[in-house]
């Protein structure tokens, strides 16, 4: 009888090209390794694992697997693991010799990932299901032994900062989390470019409006997630329908929300600001149904979005806080909500970003001048 033990899809962590990319569950808990373990990893998302795919395109993946037997003298075995149901990303694992020795778990063995679909999905989070087959001679029937499930993210691009690859250690609290991978590639399920990737991160924040957060109207606009750094964890847990920090958020909270789920996917985004003082036209703010002036004040003192390359007036924005008029005539009604999404900051008078959100008038964007000194990433606890 031939058991699976464990499976590493994450073999050489200096690495991403061949494997599995560093990864974490959360601020406090790390992957287990091997990623899946018999007895220990019981529905997909216990075995989590993700993969860059400008990192692999090209190159040859493989998985590492460790077996059992109740030989009582050495001899060999033809294993593979083929897709079972649906969902198949990885396509199939090997065929791979493996020797069993007597009383003795086998050597991680290689096998080769063969038919994978990663490319073709894009950005996505998959769960793999594999049927684990055996046969002695070439002519046998495969053999049906075991079943493993996993769960795949697959992400444009090595994560950007705030998410690193090193040092790949338990205590890095800087790997990218699953937890955020699963929001994100929801939010940007297929996207194949960092543009369109971002478009639905963008989208899937301001979406959020109003049963999970909205614009704090009540409080002034202060940043209740990104003050002190990225409070990712009270984020999750109130995307998950717990308390978190509660239900007011601004601008800035927002602006970190969309670039630092954005670029966990391999995007490229900043959080940076603008201003200062400028005069506003009606929006719509997250949460709201009611096209105003920001909670109905004249104007912002600052306004901070995920923002492009350096963040001057040529670089795009992509702002989940907001929708601005998409009309010929932002400053009247009737209003046509445009989320800035990929959307050029642009200069005084070419009716990009810039002009949509603060007025033409004395004070209003003119006033709205790009800040590239305050573009950061915050650090995510």
């Amino acid at each position: 009888m031939i058991r699976l033990e464990a499976i590493r899809f994450n073999h050489d962590p200096g690495s991403g090209t061949h494997d599995a990319m560093n990864i974490r569950r959360n601020a406090g808990l790390a992957v287990s390794a091997p990623e899946w373990q018999r007895g220990v990893s019981v529905r997909p998302e216990d075995s989590p694992a993700a993969y860059a795919l400008t990192e692999t395109r090209g190159h040859e993946l493989s998985i590492q697997a460790q077996f059992s037997s109740a030989v009582t003298e050495p001899t060999w075995a033809e294993i593979r693991a083929v897709q079972k149901g649906s969902g198949d990303v990885l396509g199939t694992a090997g065929p791979t010799r493996v020797q069993f020795l007597p009383k003795a778990l086998t050597k991680f063995e290689a096998f080769r990932l063969e038919h994978t679909k990663l490319a073709a999905r894009g950005v996505a989070a998959a769960d793999q299901h594999w049927d684990w087959q055996y046969r002695r001679e070439p002519d046998d029937g495969w053999r049906t032994f075991g079943r493993s499930g996993h769960r795949i993210y697959t992400v444009l691009s090595l994560p950007t900062l705030p998410w690193v690859q090193q040092p790949a250690t338990p205590i890095n609290a800087g790997l990218p989390w699953t937890d955020v991978l699963e929001y994100a590639c929801g939010w940007a399920h297929g996207a194949h470019t960092a543009d369109e990737a971002a478009r639905g991160v963008t989208e899937g924040v301001f979406a959020l409006g109003p049963h999970v957060v909205t614009y704090d109207c009540p409080g002034g606009g202060a940043s209740h997630y990104s003050a002190l750094g990225f409070d990712c964890t009270s984020f999750l847990d109130r995307l998950r329908g717990g308390p978190g920090s509660g239900q007011y958020v601004n601008c800035s909270d927002c602006a970190t929300f969309v670039s630092t789920f954005a670029n966990v996917l391999g995007c490229d985004l900043w959080q940076s600001r603008m201003g200062w003082g400028f005069a506003l036209n009606p929006i719509l703010a997250i949460g709201s149904a009611q096209w105003q002036t920001a909670c109905g004040w004249p104007s912002f003192n600052y306004h901070e979005v995920a923002w492009e390359g350096d963040c001057g007036a040529d670089d795009d924005v992509f702002d989940g806080c907001l929708e601005v008029d998409g009309d010929a005539n932002p400053a009247g009604p009737p209003h046509h909500g445009l989320l800035p999404c990929d959307l050029r900051f642009g200069q005084v008078g070419d009716m990009q970003y810039r002009d949509r959100l603060a007025t033409a008038t004395p004070g209003g964007s003119a006033n709205c001048q790009p800040q590239p000194g305050t573009r950061l990433r915050r650090t995510v606890f």
